[in-house]
């Protein structure tokens, strides 16, 4: 089976693209970046606000913005880079990889964004997770909310069937992007900042929904953000909560081991994964 990961590079945890590595060994290691991994911003955005952050999930998010990669790490562990306009976030990433790739050439294809915690349930590409290619779906997410539309993907963490892409002519309608952050390097502060870019998921939502392809549409789990494999952030820190948090609150607690992050959450007794 041949995999590539294509990953949104923004945040820049090293915890991330180290693990991603060893998970997906073998596969053709992509990452789109918006803005430098060295710029003392990144650091500096993330440091600032962990200072002053408290409870379990803040911990965890410590955990992941340990250490921060150069572009030559990056490279190191086997990383294709690419410098990319900042034009627009989630599926933009992609498509700018699509431009110059042939996802015809792989059997799937992992689409993600950088501020995701892998946790240590090892086998994200294996039958537990990806499952058979034979199975129908042709997109399958990280996690949805009992309440999502038909066809719903938050647009931060799908496997992609060529199939699907095919469908679509190579390329994803993001609709009219009414945000453009081109030559920004900064994180906004507020959850609803980016709120435009929501609706870039919409058309192929739509499309899937009037093709009659939404039962194709999978799902790693029913819980948002989170799955046994992946832990979603929310605007880069996994202690956000903006979308469906008693949905995420209920998968924290579904999913991670016992003696985990999750006990910690539950009982006030801080553990690390």
């Amino acid at each position: 089976m041949k995999i590539a990961v294509v990953v949104g590079g923004w945040h820049w945890p090293l915890h991330f693209f180290e693990n991603m590595a060893l998970e997906a060994e073998g596969a053709a290691l992509f990452v789109i970046a918006h803005r430098n991994p060295e710029l003392p911003i990144v650091r500096e955005e993330k440091r600032e606000i962990l200072s002053k952050a408290t409870g379990p999930l803040a911990d965890l998010d410590r955990k992941l913005y340990a250490a921060f990669p150069t572009v030559a790490e990056l490279r190191n562990l086997g990383w294709i880079y690419h410098d990319e306009p900042n034009i627009c976030g989630d599926w933009w990433f992609f498509n700018q990889w699509l431009e110059k790739h042939d996802y015809r050439q792989y059997d799937v294809i992992l689409n993600c964004h950088d501020d995701t915690y892998l946790t240590d349930w090892m086998g994200l590409f294996g039958p537990g997770a990806l499952g058979l290619l034979s199975a129908d779906w042709l997109l399958k997410a990280n996690g949805r909310y009992p309440e999502a539309p038909d066809a719903y993907v938050r647009g931060s963490f799908e496997f992609w069937k060529p199939e699907l892409l095919d469908r679509i002519g190579g390329k994803i309608d993001l609709g009219a992007v009414e945000l453009n952050r081109e030559g920004k390097t900064d994180t906004p502060a507020g959850l609803q900042a980016l709120s435009a870019w929501n609706a870039t998921g919409v058309p192929l939502r739509n499309f899937m929904v009037n093709a009659g392809l939404a039962n194709r549409v999978a799902y790693l789990s029913d819980y948002y953000r989170i799955s046994r494999w992946a832990i979603e952030a929310e605007r880069g820190f996994l202690h956000y909560q903006d979308g469906a948090p008693w949905s995420f609150e209920a998968g924290v607690e579904r999913y991670l081991r016992p003696g985990s992050m999750a006990d910690s959450h539950r009982k006030g007794v801080e553990h690390s994964l």
